[in-house]
């Protein structure tokens, strides 16, 4: 029991350096901009890019940025655009006058909020009022 917690700890650690959906198998290169460190994995024009430096708050357009010209430098292409968030991103790139691939449809979220039970409840609990797009 008193391992535990380290076990899933480094699962944790070993999670965060894994392939994405479609980019397990692909090459990997490391590569730093501006002191911002990258793992790059490749499949045609698209382009995952996991950032592995750590970095207080970083804001995705800084982010974004960097990675695209790490993958301009890895490949020698244009970036066209990079879609995902500060830790995990896709890039589009444009090789030898080709268009860039189309960007990723992202995945519809739902939003919950979690509201005090209605007075007259009968069981106990919270209830979970969940809406697509709600902020």
């Amino acid at each position: 029991m008193r391992g535990y917690p380290c076990v899933l700890l480094l699962l944790g650690l070993v999670g965060c350096a894994s392939a994405g959906p479609g980019f397990y198998g692909a090459e990997q290169r490391m590569r730093s901009v501006e002191g911002s460190r990258f793992s790059l994995r490749f499949r045609g024009p698209l382009v995952e890019a996991t950032r592995t430096s750590p970095e207080w708050l970083p804001r995705f357009e800084e982010i974004a940025r960097k990675a695209g010209i790490a993958a301009q430098i890895e490949t020698g292409c244009r970036a066209k655009w990079v879609e995902g968030d500060p830790a995990m991103m896709w890039i589009g790139l444009s090789c030898d006058g080709k268009p860039a691939p189309k960007m990723p449809r992202r995945p519809r979220t739902i939003q919950c909020a979690i509201d005090e039970p209605a007075p007259r409840a009968t069981r106990r609990g919270l209830v979970l009022d969940c809406g697509a797009g709600r902020r």
